[in-house]
């Protein structure tokens, strides 16, 4: 019989073929390369159901829990502490803010005249950002856009000086 230009292999010779250096690799890492394991040699205990029966092709078997014995040479670690940790607390609240140790008294302000000239009625914004609306027969010339610090009082006249809180000049 006469012998065909192409040879064909069966179907499982292939797959053998095929399969042959992938086994070869998987047993390599173990550093023993003859370790690659063959179908027939796998175990069989994904084949066998917990009672000992062979289960059918494809069927799901339940997995056998692992022994909560250590296997031989080696040694169970200790337990972790059953104590809590310290715990951080709560941090210390920020002492209180203490007043200001420049304060001025109360019936002294200063900041910077808006409304100046030679008097009676000049215009101020404190410090604070307070417009004031000064009256001062005797306060002198006043420059405007000039800082200055002033003792002041309820103003007594009805005299109105503009925008702002109405209040006196004291003259010493």
């Amino acid at each position: 019989m006469p012998l065909p230009s192409r040879a064909t292999l069966p179907a499982a010779g292939l797959a053998a073929l095929l399969l042959l250096p992938l086994t070869a690799c998987a047993g390599a890492g173990q550093g023993n390369p003859s370790a690659a394991t063959s179908a027939s040699d796998a175990p069989t205990s994904a084949a066998t159901s917990a009672s000992g029966a062979p289960s059918a092709p494809g069927e799901v078997t339940p997995a056998v829990p692992a022994s909560p014995v250590p296997p031989p040479g080696r040694t169970v670690p200790p337990p972790l502490s059953r104590t809590d940790p310290p715990s951080i607390g709560t941090p210390p609240k920020p002492p209180k803010p203490t007043e200001p140790t420049d304060r001025l008294p109360t019936d002294m302000i200063a900041g910077h005249v808006t409304r100046g000239g030679s008097g009676p009625c000049y215009g101020l914004v404190s410090e604070d950002g307070v417009e004031y609306a000064l009256y001062g027969a005797g306060a002198g010339d006043l420059a405007e856009g000039s800082f200055v610090t002033l003792r002041i009082s309820a103003r007594s006249v009805r005299i109105d000086c503009g925008p702002g809180t109405p209040a006196s000049i004291v003259t010493r």
